[in-house]
């Protein structure tokens, strides 16, 4: 990441910084808490996990993103762009954008080496809602409307150890 810093003075366990997006080839802001995880945990989890994710994982952030657009489209009669109606698979990643994922670590157990985030940003058929690609290590939990439910639309109280 590049320009990390602070967030807000008076909130100093917020960090950010900038870096590329591999899925989406683009720069984007991470954000995360220093008291969730490290500069070199955020860093690693970026470099290991969110840019290299798996051809399965893809798909499956494109499916679910298709799901919701056909949804989307069959109940509204929006103006949309040309070619968003046809467009399946990995074509939808071109009527998506990312410009913000944030960073967490499992609230309900500091031990937990998987780490989520949520990719927030917008697509050409839901532009009022914005969107969130939730994930959980490199599985795709949510494609939606953006929600901001942050790590508690990763984990839940059941994710911790009893």
């Amino acid at each position: 990441m590049e320009h990390v810093g602070e967030e807000d003075p008076f909130e100093k366990d917020c960090m950010s910084g900038f870096g590329m997006l591999a899925l989406f080839q683009c720069q984007v802001e991470y954000h995360f808490s220093t008291e969730d995880m490290s500069l070199e945990e955020a860093e690693l989890f970026i470099q290991d996990v969110l840019n290299h994710l798996p051809d399965e994982t893809i798909n499956e952030i494109c499916k679910k993103a298709c799901d919701w657009k056909n949804l989307k489209m069959s109940s509204d009669s929006a103006d949309y762009p040309s070619g968003l109606a046809e467009a399946c698979g990995r074509e939808i990643l071109a009527f998506m954008s990312v410009g913000e994922v944030d960073l967490y670590r499992n609230p309900y157990d500091r031990n937990d080496n998987t780490f989520g985030a949520t990719l927030g940003g917008g697509t050409e058929w839901d532009s009022e809602n914005g969107m969130e690609i939730v994930i959980r290590g490199n599985k795709v939990l949510e494609v939606r409307e953006y929600l901001g439910y942050g790590k508690f639309a990763i984990w839940n109280e059941t994710d911790g150890n009893e």
